[in-house]
């Protein structure tokens, strides 16, 4: 019995160490990092510096919902949509 508990501990103490990082390192010009349970739901994130010296990142989650971008300052904003002015002299 005691050894039955030794072993439930053992495995107990195991999967709470067990580091949730999947994915993690970094480059000169490159860096990625994710966490989570491959296969079922993932969320990190990865940057680069582009040529011209900007840097950019991509932050996103991935789970049975699909791959979804939750931030990021690659893509430009889109202008918001201005209402043309109402013309009461027509």
């Amino acid at each position: 019995m005691k050894v039955l508990v030794i072993i439930a501990l053992c495995l107990v103490a195991l999967a709470a160490a067990r580091p949730s990082d999947i994915v993690d390192f970094e480059l000169d010009n490159h860096e990625q990092e994710q966490e989570g349970q491959p296969g079922r739901a993932v969320e990190g994130e990865y940057s680069w510096v582009a040529p011209d010296g900007n840097e950019y990142y991509v932050k996103y989650i991935a789970d049975h919902n699909g791959y979804r971008i939750v931030d990021d300052n690659v893509v430009p904003e889109a202008p918001e949509n201005e209402q043309p002015e109402d013309d009461d002299d027509k």
